[in-house]
């Protein structure tokens, strides 16, 4: 059965050749990486004033620019001429 010492053995062999040592690359997230570095970005450019910039000012959030940039992307794939 399963309290057999050879059987254990070879068990704990399989285990130790499957398993890795945790590294700090093993929980990185490319994703929450690139949207950090975005948001580190965005708060360079934003000006230093205490209050916040009003709806109306002309700074889209990135959210508007990628919808665009997805909606061009998807219309170029369906037209064979490309606008510029």
């Amino acid at each position: 059965g399963a309290s057999d010492p050879a059987l254990m053995n070879l068990m704990k062999q399989m285990i130790g050749e499957r398993t890795d040592h945790w590294r700090p690359e093993m929980a990185s997230d490319p994703v929450q990486d690139k949207l950090l570095e975005l948001i580190a970005t965005r708060k360079k450019g934003m000006p230093r004033t205490g209050k916040q910039t009003s709806p109306s000012a002309p700074a889209p959030s990135n959210v508007i620019n990628i919808m665009d940039a997805l909606r061009k992307s998807i219309s170029a794939e369906g037209k064979p001429r490309r606008r510029k």
